[in-house]
């Protein structure tokens, strides 16, 4: 599904990305996880066409896309999430879903504004798709209530089903599970073992070992711009190199971010 070669990307002079190649299979809930500073946000950007590399290709179902703008990538089937949410404010938890449908309506935004034929005859379709994907992510509840006024779970819940209204291939999740509190991180948890069994093919950035343990089929580890390790949740954990760049010394703080 995404294939990463031999990346490069710096900032006055530092490789925030220093070679990084990555495969992802279709159907894989791949997590990227490093310390701060470990190129990961760098890395989504890359892959989402907010940045361009300087060295490497980057290939999306077998095909090059690292000269494609962002919206060209999304009408590939490239979604992305953010950690900072946003919501469009005074709009309904459906109608900020129904905005994903724009990687794949037809009708621009005159025509929206100007209720123009083509934008009536698809507002059915994408009213329907947004139902759904408020039904995969469980907020049926609150599909009317504004977006603003639903807690940051439900928020982060919101943004998660607006990317799947534009029906992705690939979706990139940036920490959805930061500030999350316990019976939150748990729904979480289990919206993304949902959309799993789906198979739909995720790349998720977080920092809580414990979370990506639960939820990830392999995990990627990047240290100062580079993959230092990979394999499965427990494998990583058990990698002395992730130990000493990540997780600290088994008896002092990476007993904590163990957990």
């Amino acid at each position: 599904m995404l294939e990463l070669e031999q990346l490069v990307k710096s900032f006055g002079g530092v490789r925030a990305v220093d070679g990084v190649s990555l495969s992802v299979p279709a159907g894989e809930l791949r997590a990227l996880i490093g310390p701060n500073g470990a190129g990961k946000s760098t890395l989504f950007s890359l892959v989402t066409g907010h940045l361009r590399p300087e060295q490497g290709t980057i290939s999306f179902e077998q095909r090059r896309v690292e000269q494609l703008r962002p919206a060209a990538r999304a009408r590939l089937g490239i979604a992305i999430t953010f950690q900072t949410v946003h919501l469009f404010q005074g709009m309904t938890a459906l109608e900020n879903v129904m905005v994903g449908a724009h990687c794949w309506t037809r009708h621009e935004f005159i025509e929206a504004a100007f209720r123009l034929p083509r934008h009536f005859r698809e507002e059915p379709k994408i009213r329907e798709r947004a139902r759904a994907a408020i039904a995969r992510a469980g907020l049926e509840r609150w599909a009317e209530l504004p977006a603003e006024s639903l807690p940051l779970g439900r928020q982060r819940s919101i943004q998660i089903a607006r990317a799947l209204c534009g029906n992705p291939k690939l979706l990139l999740l940036d920490e959805p599970a930061a500030g999350l509190r316990g019976d939150e991180r748990r729904e979480l948890s289990e919206l993304l073992g949902q959309l799993r069994d789906e198979r739909l093919t995720m790349l998720l950035v977080e920092h809580d070992i414990g979370f990506v343990s639960a939820v990830a089929d392999q995990v990627t580890v990047l240290d100062l711009g580079r993959v230092i390790a990979e394999g499965t949740p427990a494998q990583v954990r058990a990698n002395e190199a992730v130990v000493d760049a990540y997780l600290g010394s088994a008896t002092g703080d990476g007993a904590a971010a163990g957990r």
